[in-house]
C-alpha cells in the first residue's frame, strides 16, 4: 500500500510513491502540454502526494508543467522535491542540443554546471518562479559525480565548490525552511559514499541503480544507515525494460538490452507469473523491503501510466514470491 514514511535526519513524512517528473519534460518522445498537465492532475485526483522534478527535464519544461498540474491540490497536502546543479540560460535564436537527444521539443535554454552557493540560490528562486510554489520541500543535488562529468579536473572542480560554498546555501535553505530536506540525486552510489564523508545530507535520489535487476548494494547501505540517510529510489523499471511488451526493442543504461538481460528478466517475470503478480508491481515494492528506502519514484507520462502504477504500489504480493526471487540473489 501508499503509506508515508520519514526521512530520519528532519522527520519529514513522504509518501511511499513518488511522480518522477522526467516524461512530463519530453524524455525520449514528444507530450503535448494538454496531456503532460493532466497526467500529474490525474496523479493527484487518485491518490498520489509526491512529486519529483528538475530544471534538467525538458530544459525547464517538465517544472512549468509540473506547477501547472499542481494547482488544484492544496501546497500542505503534497510534498515536492525538485534539483540543484544546473542553471538555464536563454539559447536566443542559437539552436541548442537536447540533453544528449533525449529530451525533445524541450525549452530553448542551455544547461550551465553550477554547484556554487550563488547558483544554488538562483537555481532554488528560478524552480520556485517556473512552478509558481512558496517554498519546495526538497532539494537534491542533481548528477554531480562521475556518470555525468567523468573522472576529470572539472568533476573535480564541481565537487570542490559544492563542499566549499554550494553545501552553504542549501543548510541556509533548510535553516530559514525554506526547504524541508537536502540531499543528492544521482545514477551511482561512488559520489554518494564520498559526500557521507564531507556532508551531512538527508536523503538519496538513487537512481537506476537499485531494483530487480541491480540489488545488491550492501556496503552503501550500510554506510547510509551509519550516516542516517534515508533513500528515495528512482527508475524501479530500469529503464523500462522491466515492463515492456518489447524487450529487445528497449533501452537498458540508454543502450541495448542484451540477451543475458532478457533471459534474468523472463526468470523473474516467470516467478511473478506463478504467484500472479504483476512483475511492474513488484519492480514497485521491492526497493521498499529496504528499511532505509523512504519511497519509490516511477516516471509517469499519462494519468493510465499514473493509475497504473498506483495500483502496482498496492498489489497485495504474498512473501513467498520474495522467498522465490531471494533464490535468484535477489534480496
Amino acid at each position: 500500500m501508499v503509506k508515508k514514511n520519514k526521512i530520519k535526519s528532519v522527520g519529514l513524512e513522504v509518501p511511499s510513491l513518488c511522480f518522477g517528473g522526467a516524461g512530463i519534460g519530453n524524455l525520449f518522445r514528444i507530450i503535448d502540454n494538454k496531456d503532460a498537465i493532466e497526467a500529474v492532475e490525474k496523479a493527484g485526483e487518485i491518490g498520489w502526494r509526491f512529486f519529483d522534478v528538475a530544471p534538467h527535464y525538458g530544459s525547464g519544461l517538465a517544472e512549468r508543467r509540473m506547477g501547472l498540474g499542481l494547482r488544484s491540490l492544496n501546497r500542505e497536502d503534497y510534498v515536492l522535491s525538485t534539483k540543484v546543479g544546473r542553471l538555464l540560460a536563454t539559447r536566443g535564436k542559437t539552436p541548442g542540443l537536447e540533453a544528449g537527444d533525449f529530451f525533445y521539443e524541450e525549452a530553448p535554454f542551455n544547461r550551465v554546471y553550477d554547484y556554487s552557493y550563488d547558483g544554488i540560490m538562483r537555481s532554488y528562486e528560478d524552480s520556485i518562479q517556473r512552478m509558481g510554489q512558496r517554498y519546495i520541500d526538497i532539494l537534491y543535488v542533481h548528477d554531480i559525480g562521475s556518470y555525468t562529468h567523468g573522472k576529470t579536473q572539472i568533476e573535480r572542480k564541481y565537487f570542490d565548490d559544492f563542499c566549499n560554498s554550494g553545501v552553504k546555501a542549501l543548510e541556509e535553505l533548510k535553516k530559514n525552511a525554506l526547504i524541508k530536506a537536502w540531499g543528492f540525486g544521482v545514477n551511482e552510489e561512488e559520489i554518494l559514499m564520498e559526500m557521507m564523508d564531507h556532508t551531512k545530507p538527508d536523503v538519496f535520489m538513487f537512481a537506476s541503480r537499485y531494483n530487480l535487476l541491480e540489488p545488491n548494494h550492501d556496503e552503501f547501505f550500510k554506510k547510509c544507515k551509519e550516516h542516517g540517510v534515508s533513500i528515495v529510489s528512482a527508475a524501479p523499471f530500469a529503464s523500462g525494460v522491466l515492463v515492456s511488451s518489447n524487450r529487445k526493442k528497449s533501452t537498458y543504461e540508454y543502450g541495448d538490452v542484451s540477451e543475458e538481460l532478457i533471459h534474468k528478466i523472463e526468470g523473474i517475470e516467470k516467478i511473478c507469473e506463478r504467484h500472479g503478480v504483476p512483475i511492474g508491481a513488484a519492480a514497485i515494492q521491492f526497493p521498499l523491503r529496504n528499511p532505509l528506502v523512504v519511497s519509490v519514484c516511477c516516471g509517469v507520462k499519462s494519468g493510465e501510466q499514473a493509475k497504473r502504477n498506483y495500483e502496482w504500489a498496492q498489489f497485495d504480493i504474498p512473501e513467498a514470491l520474495w522467498s522465490d526471487l531471494a533464490g535468484m540473489g535477489i534480496k
